[in-house]
């Protein structure tokens, strides 16, 4: 174990995606998707954040989890999504737990989520509820789409299109499991004033985002302070609302250079920035790269 690329952060260590090459019994497509299903090599006993999103579907058997410090049982048929960046710990597996898995690298991540509308209430909807109990026929269904992808992955070894079906396969899985959390919810479920506040600041942000930016402008349209937004959104996500705007601008701005050919001026002016040197700057610190670089990634 020594050799896995595991980081040392205080208590919490870190996995990064390629943690999967070095595990038995595992597909992967690198920097890309992983399927398995032996989960002990990762010494989830151990806190550990987690760099790539993973969809987990209970075969046999049940584990308890904490995410984010919030403890989860899962057994036979429990969907469990994690993303990146959370802090996961398995506290208690029993002897049978068979557990079916899917990764999704961070680049993989921005591939398909310009696919999917509304993408942040989706990933909302999914952060509050990473837990969904199947029932009998839709596990059944769900699991079947899971071997399949697998299949795929075992028969697609030498096909030059390999991404590109791996990739449509994953994105049919997705829609399965949207379908599953989009069901409504329950009338009798009270939010508190923080969540209801927080789901109409994400609202908002959706839709004013490409003319907004600051958080005042949001905090003005619900009436209360900057301050206390920024509060609401720390205590119910772990990000100040600053950083959901950002976010979520950097995330249409991922979009826009990807499926259009406007240039790079064009869509800075799009997104209202007020010119494309400070585009420039606020696409690099949010995602690490120019939007050059990031355009020339897709071709």
């Amino acid at each position: 174990m020594n050799d896995i690329p595991f980081h040392k952060n205080a208590n919490i260590r870190t996995a990064d995606f390629s943690i999967l090459n070095y595990l038995q019994q595992v597909n992967v497509l690198p920097d890309k998707i992983a399927m398995f299903s032996n989960l002990k090599e990762f010494g989830l006993e151990n806190y550990v954040k987690v760099q790539a999103a993973v969809l987990l579907l209970v075969k046999r058997g049940s584990v308890d989890v904490e995410l984010d410090l919030k403890t989860y049982h899962l057994e036979a048929g429990a969907l469990f999504v994690v993303f990146p960046e959370q802090v996961l710990r398995a506290k208690k597996a029993s002897e049978d737990f068979d557990p079916i898995c899917i990764a999704c690298s961070k680049n993989m991540i921005d591939e398909l989520i310009i696919r999917f509308d509304d993408n942040t209430r989706l990933i909302l909807r999914f952060r509050e509820n990473p837990l969904q109990q199947l029932d009998k026929d839709e596990f059944d269904r769900l699991n079947t789409s899971f071997e399949f992808l697998k299949k795929k992955f075992e028969t697609t070894e030498n096909n030059s299109c390999r991404l590109q079906v791996l990739k449509n396969h994953l994105i049919g899985l997705l829609y399965e499991c949207i379908g599953f959390v989009e069901e409504p919810l329950t009338t009798d479920v009270v939010k508190s004033r923080g969540q209801v506040l927080f789901a109409q600041f994400i609202d908002l942000v959706v839709e004013k985002h490409r003319e907004q930016h600051s958080v005042k402008y949001y905090a003005d349209e619900l009436g209360i302070t900057p301050k206390y937004l920024s509060a609401v959104a720390e205590e119910q996500t772990g990000k100040n609302a600053k950083r959901w705007i950002d976010e979520h601008i950097a995330l249409d701005a991922k979009v826009l250079l990807r499926s259009s050919s406007r240039d790079i001026q064009k869509v800075s002016k799009i997104l209202n920035f007020p010119d494309v040197s400070f585009f420039g700057k606020f696409f690099k610190r949010l995602v690490g790269v120019s939007p050059k670089a990031y355009r020339k990634t897709t071709d």
